[in-house]
C-alpha cells in the first residue's frame, strides 16, 4: 500500500483517468474531490464497510503525526515523574511515621520505668508529656 502525505490543493492521479485532490478544512478533518470516470464506482468507507468487510492493507487508524507522538511522550513523561513524586512523599511518609513511632514507644517506655520508681517521677513525667505533645504535633501537621 502506498501511503502519501498531501498538503491542501495537492493531487494524484490514479492511472490515466482518475485525479483526487485534497483540501483542509477545519480542524482534523478536509475535503477529497474525485474525478473518475462515472463507472467507476466511487463510496465512502464507512458505506461500504455496511454491506462488505474493510479492504486489507488499510490502517485501523491514521498514524499519529511527530508533534502528535512528541506530545504523547511528553504526557507520559509528566506521569511517570509525578508517580515517582508520589512515591517519594510515600516513602517520607512511612519514614517519618516509623521514626514517630519509635519515638512514642521509647516514651511510653520511659513512663512504665517512672511509675515503678517513685521520687523524681512527677518532673520527669511532665518532660514526657511535652515530648509527647511535640510529636503530636508533628503528626497533625503530617496529616
Amino acid at each position: 500500500m502506498l501511503s502519501l502525505q498531501l498538503k491542501s490543493g495537492e493531487y494524484l492521479s490514479i492511472g490515466d483517468n482518475i485525479v483526487v485532490q485534497i483540501f483542509e478544512q477545519s480542524g482534523s478533518s478536509f475535503r477529497v474531490s474525485i474525478k473518475a470516470p462515472r463507472e467507476i464506482p466511487i463510496l465512502r468507507g464507512e458505506v461500504l464497510e455496511r454491506t462488505e468487510e474493510r479492504p486489507g492493507g488499510l490502517f485501523d487508524k491514521r498514524p499519529k503525526s511527530p508533534s502528535e507522538r512528541a506530545r504523547d511522550a511528553k504526557r507520559i513523561q509528566t506521569i511517570e515523574e509525578k508517580r515517582e513524586r508520589a512515591e517519594t512523599a510515600r516513602k517520607q511518609r512511612e519514614a517519618l511515621q516509623s521514626a514517630v513511632t519509635s519515638e512514642l514507644l521509647a516514651i511510653l517506655g520511659e513512663m512504665d520505668a517512672m511509675t515503678q520508681k517513685s521520687g523524681t517521677a512527677w518532673a520527669r513525667t511532665q518532660e514526657l508529656h511535652a515530648r509527647l505533645a511535640a510529636v503530636g504535633a508533628v503528626l497533625s501537621a503530617d496529616k
